[in-house]
């Protein structure tokens, strides 16, 4: 039922695109004056951590700022709809936003928007853990920028220290600390040239942390100790806050356990006194609190900082549940608005009218389907609370991310139809085919991976049979497929078989495409509350035995570890390549 029910999320977007390929009326005259006001008003909310209302905002304007009318409007709707998703961490929808606003930017032959979205893009790239296109991406931008003032029609854009910032943060995360304090004396500099009392709190924050990792604790507290001054005087209390987690840290460093603890003692007393901090920057100190307290066994004290964070994680996850659906109701009310707009011009043809009142009532219909299955899920067990958020998340990212991909090839593909270029015409078109089926596979992973009838290891052997089956197939490869254990229908968690899933497709695959086999045997079975499988193939194996060689062999030692599996991987040149796994059913 599930699946279906997503096959029609994915249909009724295009249908409503390819009827929108008729002309709209005439547009009604932009009201410059209302569509700044409800920008300011959605950063105003976006401040507070008020997204669902800022979406709101956003939505006020949407028929006067249209993505298919480059222009500077469409520009800022474009950014400020990405910069809702990144912080509700839809990061696969967001980047498909700001890349779009890099297109309507490179349009407009603006440098100050193209650093905008650049910096955009960067910020998605680095939360995605792809630092290298990240930082490509912010070095492009910095190409671009330039220090205020800027002209008066625009509204609130990345600056060049913001830039500097997420670089310097960039490098930090990528383990690369001189990077990193170079970037961050960049963003310093640039902050203060404008007298940026928040940018300069941050950049010495960036620099402290850099010096942190790099093992300086001299100029980490003495960078910490200026953020505390930086943040007292522009009221950020925010930043201040993680000037006493990294003040503890370097005198935890120093064996000075009263001096550490004397400090977090201050940041908890800045909690207190101001319970709305961000909660970002909040949980980032009390994980270092956690991480302190019990390695000086501070008992009690670390009992009160888990059931802190426990309240702002489950505030910050209803919060977030919220929001998320009144951006998606929303969202489909834009739909709904686009539709009324069409359906005025074609009232006269009958046959239309029907097929767009059908297109509405579904619309309708998966409004309410999707608040029913949303209130499901949030009243699931809080063991599976986060993984099945998760889940859902990973869920609108991927539709939504293919959809958005599409829609913005579908404009694409109209303008070179305009224009008259019709190889670039096909290639798009392919672009378009190629998108939606690689939605429709990822569609049914992510189904099978939430059914709770799925929740054994009998499933995830026929799973698998049914995925090397058609790899195989496709190669002309024999398959020897195994599955014999009387303990099949043993519950397996939904992580772990996910994870093992996940393990074994990786597996299926190389051999299947960069082996050269011609003999692909896979085994599975079920003792003493053990599933073991085991991947073997007659190809030409990789170079020296090393498995760790490569991202995918990687990303599956990563997976095996997540769920406590034991997983090895022999392979040696000419000898095929062996590949068991070893998990415990809980």
């Amino acid at each position: 039922m599930r699946q279906w029910l997503l096959i029609l999320i994915t249909l009724v977007p295009l249908l409503v695109c390819a009827q929108r390929a008729r002309k709209l009326p005439p547009a009604r005259a932009i009201d410059s004056t209302y569509i700044i006001r409800a920008f300011t008003r959605a950063d105003d909310y976006m401040n507070t951590d008020h997204y669902d209302s800022a979406q709101l905002w956003l939505n006020k304007i949407y028929t006067q700022v249209s993505y298919r009318k480059p222009s500077l409007f469409s520009y800022f709707l474009t950014s400020r709809q990405a910069e809702v998703y990144y912080y509700n961490n839809l990061h696969e929808l967001g980047l498909q936003e700001a890349y779009k606003g890099e297109n309507i930017a490179g349009i407009l032959k603006d440098s100050l928007l193209i650093a905008d979205a650049c910096n955009f893009i960067g910020l998605f790239n680095m939360n995605n853990n792809k630092y290298r296109q990240a930082i490509a991406y912010y070095k492009k931008a910095l190409r671009y920028t330039r220090q205020p003032p800027y002209p008066r029609q625009y509204i609130e854009l990345s600056k060049p220290h913001h830039i500097y910032g997420n670089l310097a943060e960039t490098f930090e995360k990528a383990g690369q600390p001189d990077s990193a304090i170079f970037y961050s004396r960049m963003s310093l500099r640039r902050a203060t040239e404008i007298s940026s009392e928040r940018g300069m709190a941050t950049a010495a924050l960036n620099l402290a942390s850099a010096y942190l990792l790099k093992g300086n604790i001299d100029s980490a507290d003495k960078y910490f100790i200026q953020t505390r001054e930086l943040s007292l005087k522009s009221h950020d209390f925010d930043v201040e806050l993680n000037s006493y987690s990294g003040l503890a840290e370097c005198a935890e460093r120093r064996g000075n356990k009263a001096t550490s603890l004397q400090h977090l003692a201050g940041g908890f007393a800045l909690l207190k006194k101001y319970p709305q901090l961000n909660d970002f920057y909040s949980s980032m100190f009390l994980d270092i609190a956690i991480r302190l307290y019990r390695k000086y066994n501070e008992q009690a004290e670390l009992l009160k900082t888990y059931q802190l964070k426990t309240d702002i994680q489950t505030a910050v996850y209803e919060r977030n549940n919220t929001q998320i659906q009144t951006i998606l109701l929303t969202g489909l009310r834009n739909e709904k608005t686009i539709f009324n707009l069409e359906l005025a011009e074609a009232s006269a043809e009958q046959d239309l009218a029907n097929t767009r009142l059908y297109i509405a009532l579904l619309m309708f219909l998966l409004l309410g389907i999707a608040f029913i299955a949303y209130r499901y899920y949030t009243l699931q067990r809080l063991r599976l609370a986060n993984m099945r958020s998760k889940i859902s998340q990973d869920l609108h990212d991927e539709v939504g991310a293919t959809l958005s991909g599409i829609s913005m090839y579908s404009y694409i593909t109209k303008e070179q139809i305009r224009n008259g270029k019709n190889e670039a015409v096909n290639n798009s078109l392919d672009v378009i085919k190629d998108n939606a089926d690689e939605m429709v596979t990822k569609l049914n992973d992510i189904v099978w991976a939430v059914n709770p009838v799925q929740d054994n290891a009998y499933t995830i052997a026929e799973r698998l049979k049914e995925f090397a089956a058609q790899l195989t197939a496709a190669k002309n490869i024999k398959l020897e497929f195994y599955a014999d254990n009387p303990q099949a229908t043993l519950k397996l968690p939904m992580e772990k078989r996910r994870s093992i899933y996940l393990i074994c497709k990786e597996a299926i695959n190389n051999a299947v495409k960069y082996s050269g086999c011609t003999l692909l045997k896979i085994e599975i079975t079920v003792v003493n509350r053990y599933i073991k499988i085991v991947i073997e193939d007659n190809g030409s194996g990789f170079l020296d035995n090393r498995a760790g060689k490569g991202n995918g062999l990687n990303n599956m030692a990563a997976r095996a570890k997540e769920i406590g599996a034991a997983i090895e991987i022999n392979g040696k040149t000419g000898d095929g390549t062996r590949i068991t796994l070893d998990c415990k059913i809980t």
